[in-house]
């Protein structure tokens, strides 16, 4: 009798510190036995995605987060200035090293692939192959503040010009679901508390403009999702240097988005996997097993 995976895809997008909520997706879906066959990430999705398809385990992920001060992210970041970004950014390679060790995408144990954008021609560049660190590194190389990789020809940077949240990408490796991260979409519309905290000025009014229009890319790349998560972050000011430990509130926005749609998760997984099943087959799902009854196959529609 042979048994049957469904294969999920996690498209986990950019969006900065905000991107603390993607480890809270991934461990309500580790916690519910919800294995990810398939991850792609842009910028800090990259970044999260990266790691957790390296160590293939949410506890991991979490220690080294639990473990960064404010030294580790000065030092990470410290790098002369350079000639195309306010940083080279070669020290925060390094400082990725720490942690993976020089390990290649193509050896992960999660298929794993990092969105960036080709600065010459707009199009996303999806690196599928060599060093994980650099390949992370170009998803995050915000313009003006981090310099390009240049790679195989191609001049990279932040992924999340192009494609915010790669879930078209995910479904092309091959998964049957798609779970796709929005952390734009609490950001508007601003609320009157909000909108009472900030001040706006030439500064604000370009940074709300352009998450903005990241918003509007991302809520597109969500057309492709099956399962489309909006955590709901609060908007407030982030210290780029702190210890990421205190911001446990983030991490949980991930987890309640996640959390309330493990019911529709699953019930997508059973409608969309029962009908192939042969007779005798055996459908995993999550923690579950479900077996047909003999004799009984009952189509049903795709939603």
């Amino acid at each position: 009798m042979s048994r049957k995976k469904v294969k999920i895809g996690l498209a986990l997008g950019s969006g900065g510190w905000r991107g603390l909520a993607h480890i809270g997706v991934l461990k309500v879906l580790e916690k519910n036995g919800i294995s990810i066959d398939y991850i792609t990430g842009s910028s800090i999705g990259a970044l999260v995605g990266g790691l957790y398809a390296y160590y293939g385990n949410i506890g991991e992920l979490e220690k080294i987060v639990d473990n960064i001060g404010y030294l580790d992210m000065f030092h990470a970041l410290s790098d002369p200035r350079a000639e195309l970004g306010l940083l080279k950014g070669n020290k925060f390679v390094a400082f990725l090293e720490n942690y993976l060790r020089g390990a290649k995408i193509e050896d992960l144990k999660i298929p794993f692939k990092a969105a960036t954008t080709d600065i010459l021609t707009g199009e996303t560049v999806y690196l599928d192959g060599g060093n994980l660190a650099t390949a992370i590194r170009a998803s995050i190389s915000i313009p003006i503040v981090l310099a390009p990789v240049d790679i195989n020809g191609k001049r990279l940077v932040d992924g999340g010009n192009s494609t915010p949240i790669p879930t078209e990408e995910v479904r092309r490796m091959g998964a049957d679901i798609v779970i796709g991260v929005n952390l734009y979409g609490n950001i508007f519309p601003l609320t009157a508390a909000m909108e009472g905290q900030m001040k706006l000025n030439a500064r604000e009014i370009f940074r709300l403009s352009y998450q903005m229009l990241l918003n509007q890319m991302a809520k597109k790349n969500l057309e492709d999702a099956d399962i489309a998560l909006n955590p709901k972050i609060p908007e407030g000011k982030f210290n780029l240097f702190k210890n990421f430990v205190k911001e446990k509130g983030t991490v949980l926005c991930g987890e309640e988005a996640m959390a309330a749609e493990m019911g529709r998760l699953r019930g997508l997984l059973e409608r969309r996997c029962y009908n192939s099943l042969s007779l005798g087959d055996r459908l995993t799902v999550g923690l579950r097993v479900l077996v047909p009854p003999i004799g009984v196959r009952i189509p049903i529609p795709q939603p």
